[in-house]
């Protein structure tokens, strides 16, 4: 007789076999994905892969009430399903403190194996069966497989440094990324694109450097392929983040009739189909997923959140952001506690990690007194020994600007330590979110009511019940 195993959630015992016989389930965590663009596109036959993927799924508008509106808060809640409340992460690099086992940890318990591949704010209680390589931002979880850390600290380079024109990876780094893509399913697709890449900003009348997510994209979807044939998982996630990134930078360019302020002919005509463009390479994803998981095989299309036009700051010119051109000089010359190192995370926000508690708590004071007319210029968190920080300044900022640090009376021209990033919040965050579960027969259905986003949790654990399973009613 096989053995079995129960799996209990929410009032209901799952008891799975041992000897799993279902397709594999690979979920697709392609953030922030906007259902009214997917659903635009479709019906204008541009993306052939999504409509596949729709017209055999369950389809679920997601909403989360959580009270913060950022991806490293909702994938948590997609992820454990527990909303903000209980699960506690509220800045990215948070993976190793959330408690609540993950959808995954809980397949492991079960014998499920799985692989997560990105997925944020990621961690996993289960070694043994759980394969993890970790979002870009994070710094305190680790590759599963420590011949993957040359690529995780390449990939996190390049993400977390994409606004510093003066970041350069090492020599070393650069050749130990190259070796470990080269025996790890580096495509000749891939090599190519990023040639045309190449080729494209250099010929091309505009801008085109907003494609280079894009290949980054195709390199660790490599990766992920060449890491699920080599390990067969039961259960997978993939995250990809390009086309989050471009939305917020370009929704401008590709809906100026939005906006009062507007942008030029020449934005327009360089980043105006950035966004379409990159749906139609997550639609290529897609399709590289139906031939990953094959005819046995179930896709899940989560997207956690989703964008909508930034309008917000219109009346003073839309939002810009600053980033300092070196963390380590800005706080050298505001003196006080120096951190012992910097994760930088998004476009313009870093981690600064102290000795301790208290040197943290000092810094604050310190960032307090880098003003301008009196008022601080920065603002920041702080958890334990470490504080996210970030200059406050929206606003672009006139010739002879000045920081003074309040606590010396030094001063000192705003552009020497501070760097203008651009117009980057054209879109903000929406509750709402993209939910497609492919069905076990290939039939469609739409859902008419909004999903709790913390409720995809349980379905996707019904994925496995209903195929390897009976239900039996909990004690």
């Amino acid at each position: 007789m096989r053995s079995q195993k129960a799996l209990a959630f929410k009032g209901t015992v799952f008891v799975m076999k041992a000897d799993l016989k279902t397709g594999p389930v690979l979920v697709l965590e392609l953030n922030e994905l906007c259902p009214p663009i997917l659903e635009r596109m479709i019906a204008a036959d541009q993306l052939p892969n999504f409509k596949k993927l729709r017209d055999s799924s369950e389809v679920f508008v997601t909403h989360t009430d959580d009270p913060t509106l950022e991806p490293w808060v909702q994938w948590p809640t997609f992820h454990t399903g527990q909303p903000e409340s209980v699960h506690g992460a509220a800045e990215l690099d948070e993976g190793h403190l959330i408690k609540p086992a993950r959808v995954w940890d809980t397949l492991a318990e079960s014998g499920v194996e799985s692989v997560v591949f990105g997925s944020m704010n990621a961690d996993a209680k289960r070694k043994d069966r759980v394969f993890l390589v970790p979002d870009p931002w994070s710094a305190n979880v680790t590759p599963s497989d420590a011949s993957y850390e040359a690529f995780h600290k390449f990939i996190s380079f390049h993400v977390a440094e994409h606004t510093n024109p003066n970041a350069k990876p090492t020599s070393a780094d650069a050749m130990n990324f190259m070796k470990f893509m080269l025996g790890h399913g580096l495509s000749l697709n891939t090599v190519t694109t990023a040639m045309s890449q190449i080729a494209g900003e250099k010929t091309a009348s505009g801008d085109r450097k907003w494609g280079r997510a894009l290949v980054l994209d195709w390199m660790m979807w490599d990766v992920f392929a060449k890491t699920w044939k080599k390990r067969r998982p039961q259960f997978a996630t993939f995250f990809a983040n390009s086309t989050a990134f471009l939305q917020h930078r370009y929704w401008r360019q590709m809906d100026p009739d939005s906006y009062q302020v507007k942008p030029s002919e020449e934005d327009v005509r360089n980043y105006g189909s950035a966004i379409e463009d990159s749906y139609r390479h997550m639609d290529r994803i897609v399709g590289k997923a139906f031939d990953l998981v094959g005819p046995t095989g179930r896709i899940v299309l989560a997207t956690a959140l989703s964008q909508q036009a930034n309008t917000q700051y219109e009346h003073i010119g839309g939002k810009f952001v600053y980033r300092p051109h070196s963390f380590k000089d800005l706080f050298q010359w505001a003196g006080g506690p120096q951190p012992v190192s910097f994760e930088p995370v998004m476009t313009h926000q870093a981690w600064a990690t102290f000795q301790s508690e208290a040197a943290a708590i000092e810094a604050e004071a310190t960032l307090a007194a880098l003003q301008s007319n009196g008022k601080t210029i920065m603002e920041w968190r702080r958890t334990a020994n470490r504080i996210m920080f970030w200059c406050g300044l929206i606003s672009k900022t006139g010739p002879g600007f000045e920081v003074t640090n309040a606590k010396n009376g030094e001063s000192t021209s705003f552009e020497e330590l501070f760097m203008l990033v651009g117009q980057v919040n054209n879109s903000k965050h929406c509750r709402d979110g993209a939910f497609w579960v492919q069905s076990v027969d290939g039939s469609a259905k739409r859902h008419v009511d909004k999903l709790p986003l913390e409720h995809a949790y349980g379905l996707m654990l019904d994925m496995f019940s209903d195929q390897t399973a009976s239900k039996v009613a909990a004690e």
